[in-house]
């Protein structure tokens, strides 16, 4: 089975999940395929597939019928990809594809600023102990065709899902997981009334008898929850799966976990648990597998990791802390010990005065380094909020400045990289950054 796809047909973007929709059109005898791509790639394109890279390259859009994008790329209002739609060029993408091959019944979706690739991680490690066949893939890392491919007849499409990827989605899976939702890439969205849209296209199209488990503390979460016909689990203070100081409960289905029973640090965690946990117990799944996976998971690489201790520092990388409520849920999640983090990245105009205000009152927090782009427009938030006084803090050119002067100040407690902030500019992405981190580290 294939995609109904009129050819020719462009590869928009070609990074990992482009080369992987190259692969699948080939697979599938698709036979006039155009690569699109502002940069040029360093490997030949296989035999057959033409290219268009540079600045013009969506020029190429015109020799085509159909345009499977990558996640990133924005398919509103450029103007090229405008004029494609409007002359009758079909856009679409993996996500999409794979809702079509694989069939939405059959889709579990997980979105949300904060969280969800530590719940869909920890969901799959729970329907795993229960014995639920399911593949992980999408915003995780993994594109979900290279999943669909490998599916079998009982396994479900477990599916982190960005606002990207969720943006031109006109439909909704069987099972929707909406974590805490607040503004993120408004870079990329006009504003945060779009994000909020874009996520809702996970809820809005669910039908009866479909299951949406949403986080309802959070406004954008508790109302993109609202959107659609799906069955609802509230997670939450009062919510059907309850979160109270340290614990997930669920006292009619006989669930209660605590977090320090884990190996999970944060109170946000028991946000990941719980809706987690919700969606295992409606598959099945008993609550004695729920509670081994819990507490055998282990946090995800660049989620509030812990590197090493070293001569009475420990080392915590949380480069994937891109967003401000982020970075400050995980200062607060090392309050045992005096703090020392690390700021800033590129820009992609978040709004910094609740870390700023928040970081203030964190009396364990004790010293500040800020690098990259943001440094001058978090010192000014921070300054105005009062959270430099009574604390050291430095702006520093690179994140080896920014290590060495934490551990100048920092004779014993910990040490965390918490950006709050995308990394471009002084790294490629966030992994590439976190690594950076640790191996720094290493070598003290």
């Amino acid at each position: 089975m294939r995609p109904d796809w009129q050819e020719p047909i462009a590869v928009l973007g070609y990074g990992v999940e482009g080369k992987s929709t190259l692969r699948h059109l080939q697979r599938w005898n698709f036979h006039d395929i155009v690569v699109l791509d502002s940069k040029a790639p360093t490997e030949a394109l296989p035999a057959g597939v033409q290219g268009f890279f540079g600045d013009n390259y969506l020029k190429g859009l015109q020799k085509v019928k159909t345009a499977i994008r990558s996640p990133g790329l924005r398919p509103f209002f450029v103007p090229e990809i405008v004029e494609f739609q409007n002359c009758g060029g079909i856009l679409t993408s993996q996500v999409e594809a794979a809702f079509a091959l694989a069939g939405r019944q059959r889709v579990i979706g997980v979105t949300g600023t904060l969280g969800k690739g530590t719940c869909c991680s920890l969901l799959s490690e729970m329907l795993s102990k229960g014995g639920v066949a399911h593949l992980l893939a999408g915003n995780i890392g993994v594109p979900p065709l290279d999943a669909v491919e490998k599916m079998g007849s009982r396994d479900r499409l477990l599916l982190e899902l960005s606002s990207f990827q969720l943006s031109t989605l006109n439909e909704s899976p069987d099972i929707a997981i909406t974590l805490r939702t607040t503004s993120e890439h408004l870079d990329w969205h006009a504003s945060q009334r779009e994000y909020w849209e874009h996520k809702a296209n996970l809820t809005q199209h669910q039908q009866d008898g479909d299951l949406c488990v949403y986080f309802a503390d959070a406004e954008g979460s508790a109302w993109i929850g609202s959107r659609g016909s799906g069955r609802k689990i509230s997670v939450g203070k009062n919510g059907t799966v309850r979160i109270t100081e340290d614990s997930v409960e669920w006292p009619e289905r006989g669930f209660h976990l605590k977090l320090s029973e884990t190996g999970l640090r944060g109170a946000f965690n028991l946000e990941n648990i719980a809706a987690a946990a919700a969606v295992a117990l409606e598959l099945g799944v008993s609550t004695d597998a729920i509670r081994t996976a819990a507490l055998d998971f282990s946090p995800l690489e660049h989620r509030l990791e812990f590197v090493r201790t070293v001569q009475g520092v420990s080392y915590y990388n949380d480069s994937y802390a891109t967003r401000p409520e982020a970075s400050l849920a995980a200062a607060r999640a090392l309050r045992d010990a005096p703090l020392g983090i690390i700021l800033g990245g590129s820009e992609k105009f978040a709004d910094f005065s609740e870390l700023a205000s928040g970081l203030s009152g964190e009396s364990h927090l004790h010293a500040i380094a800020l690098i990259g782009q943001t440094a001058p427009r978090l010192e000014t938030e921070l300054r105005n909020a009062g959270a430099l006084q009574r604390r050291s803090y430095r702006v520093c050119a690179t994140l080896e400045e920014a290590l060495e002067f934490l551990r100048s100040v920092i004779p014993a407690g910990s040490i965390l990289l918490s950006p709050a902030c995308a990394s471009f500019g002084l790294f490629i992405n966030y992994k590439e950054r976190g690594k950076a981190f640790k191996q720094l580290v290493s070598k003290l």
